[in-house]
């Protein structure tokens, strides 16, 4: 039997997200035996929900602090300045499309490079509006700037970026984080919003032993 597909369904400019990914992080190498990760990106801040901070987002401040006290990560002081200054795009079309061309070409390192992007905003403050931040984050990967380039600017990875988008709004995956588990044919979720790893793993590790039984 082919082994289960854990689907992480989170979004760059996410903070719960970058909350969480010590949890999925650590889900992975747990479950590595028996599960294969998945990682698609959301579509949190698109189209006309694409806008400043200090527009569309300004709650963002005030939240800080409650993900940091539920989750144990710290954002950095050069996010915190983006977040109260205000100007900054939150348009999370350019990072999606960067996770999808890891997707493509390094689907080893989709979860790691998931990682790299919120650390890079969240912790850095970095602009995940640019190309160059991207590239700038895979430069011990096995891919070329130039190999990245070419693939974020096709217009297929685009494409499928924005079918990754419905996705999540069709499976109820659009509350992120999420997780959905497919098993054959057969998808369902297993949270929606954040929550901790204990939680998670004792419920994924009840799964994968009924599987186990199952198929036995």
């Amino acid at each position: 039997m082919e082994k289960p597909i854990l689907i992480y369904a989170y979004d760059p400019l996410c903070g719960w997200c970058f909350g969480f990914h010590p949890v999925i992080d650590k889900l992975a190498t747990r479950f590595k035996e028996n599960l294969h990760i998945h990682v698609v990106p959301g579509g949190l801040a698109i189209d006309e929900n694409a806008q400043a901070i200090g527009e569309g987002y300004s709650y963002i401040r005030g939240a800080i602090p409650q993900v940091e006290k539920t989750t144990g990560v710290e954002f950095g002081e050069n996010f915190k300045l983006l977040a109260e200054e205000g100007s900054y795009l939150y348009d999370s079309e350019p990072s999606c499309i960067a996770q999808t061309t890891i997707n493509e070409l390094l689907p080893e390192k989709s979860l790691d490079f998931a990682g790299r992007l919120q650390h890079a905003l969240f912790t850095d403050g970095e602009n995940l509006n640019d190309i160059d931040t991207f590239t700038g984050l895979i430069e011990d990967y096995t891919i070329t700037p130039d190999q990245f380039k070419k693939t974020y600017q096709d217009e297929k990875t685009a494409q499928k970026t924005h079918e990754h988008f419905d996705w999540c709004k069709k499976t109820g995956a659009s509350a992120f984080p999420a997780l959905m588990l497919q098993i054959g044919d057969e998808t369902g979720l297993i949270s929606r919003g954040y929550r901790p790893y204990d939680t998670i793993e004792s419920h994924l590790h009840h799964i994968i032993r009924n599987i186990e039984k199952i198929s036995s």
